[in-house]
């Protein structure tokens, strides 16, 4: 969940056939049996419905209906409801600085997966999903004026670009007049409801606001822990119908999810060869909860086994899902806590917990410090000279750069979309310690391919790997001979996703010689003895540096 984070040791690797998994491992039988399953434990089939006329759910980071307090609420205030999602196409344009595409095909699949999953759990909950395609702000006036809509629900962000859009549609709605649908009243103007639901602790029960947010993370740990409680879920109404009478036909029908090719993208991009291939939805989200908690009861070692590398069931993998928001926070608590009473409570337990107050936390400083989590200084406004190398970034993106560690992580990240949380902290490092490079360009290129992507964690995280976030602990160094050395002992990672290293010895694959491509930078820090095949001790006075 966030890639900063400290270290255990892993056990052994998962076998080369376990790394090749659908995630979850489950049929889509057993998928739908676990998402009905949780939909009727927090079904309410006596929720009272006392609101009237029409209510847009504005569906945007939370495709879900489990735990969604912008569906419950404007259910309440409605007696019909219209779900709607915009295919913005500035989500498939180019990143700020380096023009990367913001959204990879594999991201691209896996939203287009979660949008049939939403669509479906709503058609049986007496609803459908609108689809419409361009800018939010230019639609939903002109779908809220077809309908007589009289208010706009959906849940707020923190980022610039969310921002921008909340701003441009609330003023283009107080430019439309409608007529509430099924009332004699007057014509209104329609509102915008934004509400907060994108993470575990609500901001309303922080004990101090985000402009006091400690810059430390375990401050705010604890602060939260001791002084704050866990918001129930949101029940979910039996039936979440009906839809408006009227107004489909005027804008066209309810619109079809689009392909990759309508978005610009390439399906040739899609095929996962090796690794992990994630389904998309919170069908699949729930079933993933399932399998992990319950059926393969793997929680109970999640804190000996999160670093891990290879496979499906060395951590939870519920990031992509979290960000989407087909995942609550609440949920994943919730669903801790029920094993806790129900199995056991253990450090692991606790410690899935941990990394959601981290996912948190990150959203939280995204508020405190605006637009400067995207500059090269930080929330800090660190002086640095970065470099912007093509050959050196390009190597380092290609998975090139002759160390094996590195490029098995970065090959993994294009062919799936996901790279492990341990990976993650050691390619950041290598590309802004070893290299030099702009951390930004890293953090760019993760938003390309990043089934998980949100900008709050990962710049969050990159900011705090570069050296140039709130934290105060600037030079966070991750040697990667020792790391090699104590999450990959064998090389079995590396010799998953090289090819060419498969045949070596397990004491060579970290640190193969002539058999393999000659390293484009030196270290900064330690060193492979090359006779032995294993790293040497670090060497060499490092004042101010961190190492994992």
């Amino acid at each position: 969940m966030s890639f900063a984070s400290g270290s255990s040791p892993v056990p052994a690797a998962a076998s080369p056939a376990a790394a090749g998994r659908t995630v979850p491992r489950l049929n889509s039988g057993e998928i739908a049996a676990a998402a009905e399953e949780a939909f009727g434990r927090y079904s309410a089939s006596d929720a009272r419905r006392n609101g009237a006329g029409v209510a847009i759910v504005w569906f945007r980071n939370d495709l879900r209906l489990l735990d969604n307090e912008v569906l419950w609420r404007a259910w309440a205030a409605s007696n019909a409801l219209l779900p709607v999602y915009c295919v913005d196409p500035r989500l498939f344009g180019k990143t700020h600085c380096f023009g990367f595409p913001k959204t990879g095909a594999l991201r691209a699949q896996f939203l287009l997966e979660c949008l049939t999953d939403l669509r479906e759990n709503l058609v049986k909950r007496g609803l459908n999903l609108l689809i419409q395609h361009g800018k939010p702000e230019d639609i939903l006036p002109k779908i809220a004026k077809a309908f007589g809509a009289h208010t706009v629900f959906a849940h707020k962000e923190t980022c610039s670009e969310e921002l921008l859009v909340e701003r441009r549609l609330r003023d283009r709605l107080q430019q439309v007049t409608v007529t509430p649908s099924g009332s004699s009243s007057k014509p209104i103007k329609p509102k915008l409801q934004l509400i907060w639901g994108s993470t575990m602790y609500h901001i309303d029960d922080l004990p101090f606001n985000t402009g006091s947010l400690p810059d430390v993370y375990t401050q705010f740990r604890k602060s939260v822990e001791y002084k704050c409680k866990v918001r129930s879920c949101c029940k979910l109404p039996t039936s979440l119908g009906p839809f408006p009478g009227s107004g489909v036909e005027e804008i066209g029908g309810w619109g079809s999810i689009p392909s990759l090719g309508q978005l610009g993208l390439e399906e040739t991009s899609l095929k996962v060869d090796k690794g992990m291939q994630f389904a998309g939805g919170e069908s699949a989200a729930l079933g993933r909860v399932q399998e992990y908690f319950w059926t393969k009861d793997l929680i109970r070692i999640y804190k000996e086994t999160r670093n891990g590398m290879l496979g499906p069931d060395y951590s939870t993998k519920f990031s992509p899902w979290l960000a989407f928001g087909c995942l609550s926070p609440r949920y994943v608590y919730e669903e801790v806590k029920r094993y806790e009473r129900e199995r056991l409570a253990n450090d692991s337990t606790y410690w899935v917990l941990f990394e959601l107050i981290w996912r948190d936390y990150f959203r939280f400083l995204s508020k405190k410090y605006g637009n400067s989590i995207f500059h090269p200084g930080g929330p800090r406004n660190v002086a640095y000279n970065w470099s912007q190398d093509q050959i050196l970034f390009e190597s380092w993106r290609d998975g090139r750069t002759g160390y094996p560690l590195i490029d098995a992580n970065m090959k993994e990240l294009s062919a799936t979309g996901f790279m492990s949380n341990r990976g993650r902290q050691i390619v950041c490092s290598f590309l802004v310690r070893d290299m030099g490079i702009d951390w930004r360009m890293g953090a760019e290129w993760f938003e390309t391919c990043l089934l998980d992507y949100d900008p709050c964690s990962n710049y969050g995280n990159w900011t705090y790997g570069a050296g140039v976030g709130n934290d105060p602990r600037e030079d966070r160094y991750f040697s990667i001979p020792k790391q090699a050395l104590t999450y990959d002992p064998d090389g079995d990672y590396v010799a998953h996703w090289l090819p060419e290293i498969q045949g070596l010895p397990k004491g060579k694959r970290h640190s193969p010689g002539m058999s393999y491509i000659k390293p484009i930078v030196p270290l900064k820090f330690g060193s492979y003895n090359p006779k032995q095949g294993q790293p040497s001790t670090l060497k060499g006075k490092q004042k101010k540096t961190y190492r994992s």
